[in-house]
C-alpha cells in the first residue's frame, strides 16, 4: 500500500499510526507529469494573452474559452 500511496515504508506507517486516513492518488505518476505539462502550456498561453491586454489589443473570446475548455478537460482528469 505504501507504494501505491508514492510513500516510504516508514513514513507510511507512521501516518497510519497516527490515524490518517490513506488513499491513493487519483493520478498517477505519468498521469500527473502529463497535467503538468498541459498546465504549463496553458500558463503560456495565458501570459501571453496577458501580455496583449496589457498593450491595450483585443483578445478574441474564442481563445479564452479554448483555454477554459482546456482547464475543464484537465480538472475532469483530477475529479
Amino acid at each position: 500500500m505504501a507504494k501505491e500511496l508514492q510513500m516510504s515504508v516508514p513514513a507510511f506507517c507512521k501516518k497510519k499510526a497516527q490515524g490518517a486516513k490513506m488513499k491513493p492518488p487519483r493520478v498517477n505518476k505519468e498521469g500527473a507529469i502529463e497535467i503538468a505539462r498541459q498546465l504549463r502550456a496553458i500558463g503560456n498561453n495565458v501570459n501571453q494573452l496577458t501580455k496583449r491586454a496589457n498593450e491595450s489589443k483585443a483578445i478574441p473570446i474564442e481563445e479564452l474559452q479554448e483555454i477554459q475548455k482546456e482547464l475543464g478537460a484537465i480538472w475532469q482528469q483530477l475529479s
